[in-house]
């Protein structure tokens, strides 16, 4: 009995221990559980501080600080890029135009002038510029870049050459660019290089593959302008661009000043009449400056533009044509007259010898006066009030060798040929590069002004330079080149015959990259 009795306490105790041990790993696992219930709530809590901290669908995310490359400048998610140069350039003209760094070629002087018998000597700092590149990323998809860019080639009243030489900063370019890579489609908004400017890759919306002359007027035959507008392509594949802008439209009249209403001239042509008006001088206050006309366009310019880039090994080839709409507008008479153009061109940039030998080709044909280099005028206007519109046959080639890693040698030519377009009432002539215009008087110094009209028909120009690369490290790059140039202006054959003239100019330039 005892012995049960024993056995029966051994079995209670053994039960009481697993119901121990049972209880304490009950405990354990409640205590795990809370465990786990706390690192989620952390977690969580960390989930919903990083939800608050990350931006709404439309703005930029922020970047991590190993993200910025070296060079750049990253602040909340929006990379900076900085670029631009100090510059001076010496300047040697044989006739003087009065002119910066820019060769006005429309101006060089025929015999006629006293300025054609002097030369012109100075010294500019005023094609420094400093330009600025914001980008980031609104979403994996969505790509937003802002570009500004400003010289100093501004010229107010107080930009005095006598003794403070306080030329102005100005915009070259300001514009918002939105790209989507899922889409293949592109946006700008502002101003940058017209669509017509060649490119040197694919739609480039901040650069031109311009001709790399010192002369700011780059080479006759090099079509360009910047305008404010709007543009959009469409990446068709990886080696094509189809492009499309509305932009700001102006008309540069024969003349300049061609009257308003009540205000009759007197140029080469006759008497034009009083109730002709193609533009307007802008008032006080109204943001133009007061010296300079507004033409009365209606319409914007429109521009349709294909690239093509295709991959052919170790060699570069860009390949590009566009085609131009541009509405010529006057008002006579109580009534409203337009007068539609078309224009085209195109421009190819090829690497020859990969990384030795570049070349590049530019052409164009239409109505396309205000984009030369010369410049052309862009249409004349008849005493009826007719638009008579100037075709411009402009062409360039050029040859770029890279001569070694730091040196550049390179060669341009070029021509802006303008087609006659004029009207007679009687006797009396109107229009541009007209045979009864006089003059007889541009082969003789000092004449009167009235006979030597001699209207610019065509300038022809051949150039040739030097670009080295001094130095480049930490402390930027600096760079040096020296260019001569042949410029020939001819002239419309008129009563008298046909003057011409030409101009020999040497120029040199240092340049410091900073960026």
């Amino acid at each position: 009995m005892l012995g049960l009795l024993a056995a029966c306490s051994g079995q209670a105790r053994a039960d009481d221990n697993v119901t121990t041990e049972l209880q304490a790993l009950k405990a354990k696992l409640k205590e795990l559980q809370q465990k786990v219930d706390s690192e989620a709530r952390k977690t969580r809590q960390v989930d919903a501080v990083q939800a608050k901290a990350m931006p709404m669908p439309g703005t930029y995310k922020a970047l991590p600080v190993e993200s910025c490359a070296g060079g750049k400048v990253c602040y909340k998610g929006v990379t900076l890029t900085f670029g631009g140069w100090v510059d001076l350039t010496g300047i040697y003209r044989s006739r003087n135009i009065a002119s910066d760094t820019g060769s006005v070629y429309n101006f060089i002087p025929y015999q006629q002038a006293h300025n054609f018998y002097v030369p012109e000597t100075r010294f500019s700092a005023r094609q420094s510029r400093f330009s600025v590149l914001a980008e980031g990323n609104a979403d994996p998809d969505t790509h937003l870049a802002g570009y500004g860019e400003i010289d100093f080639e501004g010229a107010a009243q107080t930009a005095s050459s006598v003794a403070t030489n306080s030329f102005n900063p100005r915009m070259r370019q300001l514009s918002l660019e939105v790209d989507r890579s899922d889409l293949g489609l592109h946006f700008l908004a502002g101003q940058s290089w017209s669509l017509n400017s060649p490119g040197k890759a694919g739609i480039d919306s901040h650069g031109v593959d311009a001709p790399g002359v010192i002369d700011f007027e780059s080479v006759p035959g090099f079509i360009s302008a910047r305008q404010p507008g709007l543009r959009v392509w469409q990446d068709i594949g990886p080696e094509f661009k189809l492009a499309a802008s509305v932009e700001n439209a102006q008309t540069a009249f024969f003349g300049g000043n061609v009257p308003t209403v009540g205000t009759p001239a007197v140029g080469p042509q006759g008497v034009l009449n009083p109730n002709l008006q193609v533009n307007l001088t802008g008032p006080g206050g109204s943001f133009f400056n007061s010296l300079n006309n507004v033409s009365l366009n209606q319409v914007p310019d429109f521009t349709v533009k294909a690239a093509w880039d295709p991959r052919l090994g170790p060699y570069k080839l860009h390949v590009e044509a566009w085609a131009l709409y541009r509405q010529l507008f006057d008002r006579f008479n109580g009534a409203n007259h337009t007068y539609d153009t078309g224009s085209f061109g195109g421009h190819i940039f090829a690497e020859l010898i990969p990384k030795t030998l570049d070349l590049q080709l530019y052409g164009s044909h239409g109505v396309l006066g205000r984009f030369t280099q010369t410049p052309f005028p862009d249409a004349a206007v008849g005493q009826d009030g007719t638009v008579l519109p100037l075709t411009i046959t402009a062409a360039t080639v050029g040859l770029v060798w890279h001569a070694t890693p730091s040196l550049d040698v390179y060669s341009y030519a070029g021509l802006e040929k303008a087609k006659a377009n004029f009207a007679n009432v009687g006797t009396t002539p109107f229009g541009y590069g007209n045979p009864l215009y006089n003059n007889t008087g541009c082969f003789t110094e000092n004449t009167p002004a009235a006979t030597c009209n001699g209207n610019t028909k065509e300038v022809r120009q051949v150039t040739a330079g030097i670009y080295d690369t001094i130095y480049q490290g930490n402390y930027g790059t600096l760079k040096a080149g020296v260019q001569y140039s042949y410029t020939q202006r001819l002239a419309f054959d008129g009563v008298g015959g046909a003057p011409k003239t030409d101009d020999n100019i040497v120029m040199t330039q240092i340049r410091y990259y900073p960026f």
